[in-house]
């Protein structure tokens, strides 16, 4: 997004599921920063001591920068938004299920890192086929066996005797769009860069649901679901006109997109 660039993965283990949550898997989220996405960060992902240096940048964008404060807001917004159902994730209730590990590497920080972050990781989740498995007993031990996976350019697969396999994809039942609005001097400016978000007054985020945008053809204004609305910053509270726009503004982004990721 702009020169932000974030690279998104995921791994998958197997576990075995809480007592509370038989049937559950669990989805976790982990951010990494490095010097090579910006000057501003030691080689263990932390922001480097700048005492002493005053450089303009106001209270409004440390949590937009502090890697801590970023990787603790994005897991909290994936999870808490209940973006699939993790009863998909489980392979026998009560005995294994599938956790999946969503690792966002950011390559470089040029402002705005929450939305190209959380734009991976639902690309990745989209992208993401779980796959098969078998349970076989070795040695009185039940063991969750991987199955060869086959593709169907593969001239073998033709023969009865062997099962197609690709992998299951996730049922996903949102899609969180993210939009991150500074506000400066009482405007309100969309997508900041790094520079940006230092003179900042403050920083709102907003993440809605893509499914759920529709459009009022009377008054033509986007309705959607919000799974998240922050602000950050020391500055006013902003005026209910101005959260109003915040929000469509997020609900133009998902409609904009819509095309594009579905």
């Amino acid at each position: 997004m702009g020169s932000t660039q974030v690279i998104t993965g995921i791994t998958l283990q197997i576990g075995t599921p809480s007592p509370s949550q038989k049937s559950h898997g669990e989805l976790d989220v982990a951010l990494s920063f490095s010097p090579l996405c910006g000057g501003q960060y030691t080689t263990s992902g932390r922001i480097q001591s700048s005492e002493g240096d005053n450089d303009g940048t106001t209270l409004s964008s440390i949590s937009y920068s502090d890697p801590q404060s970023l990787e603790s807001w994005v897991k909290r917004t994936i999870i808490h938004s209940d973006l699939f159902d993790l009863s998909q994730l489980c392979v026998r209730e009560g005995h294994s299920a599938w956790k999946v590990n969503v690792h966002c590497m950011v390559v470089n920080h040029d402002g705005n890192v929450i939305d190209a972050c959380i734009m991976g990781i639902m690309m990745a989740l989209r992208d993401l086929k779980l796959p098969l498995v078998s349970i076989v007993s070795q040695n009185n031990v039940d063991v969750v066996k991987l199955l060869p996976t086959i593709s169907s350019k593969d001239n073998s697969a033709n023969d009865v005797n062997i099962i197609e396999r690709k992998g299951t994809s996730l049922q996903l039942q949102k899609v969180a769009i993210p939009l991150t609005i500074a506000l400066f001097q009482g405007k309100l400016l969309v997508d900041p860069t790094l520079e940006e978000e230092k003179v900042a007054d403050g920083m709102i985020t907003v993440v809605v649901d893509l499914h759920s945008v529709s459009q009022d053809e009377s008054s033509k204004e986007l309705n959607g679901t919000i799974l998240s609305f922050t602000k950050t910053g020391g500055g006013a509270l902003i005026t209910g006109e101005e959260a109003a726009a915040c929000v469509q503004l997020a609900l133009g982004r998902a409609k904009e997109l819509k095309s594009i990721l579905m």
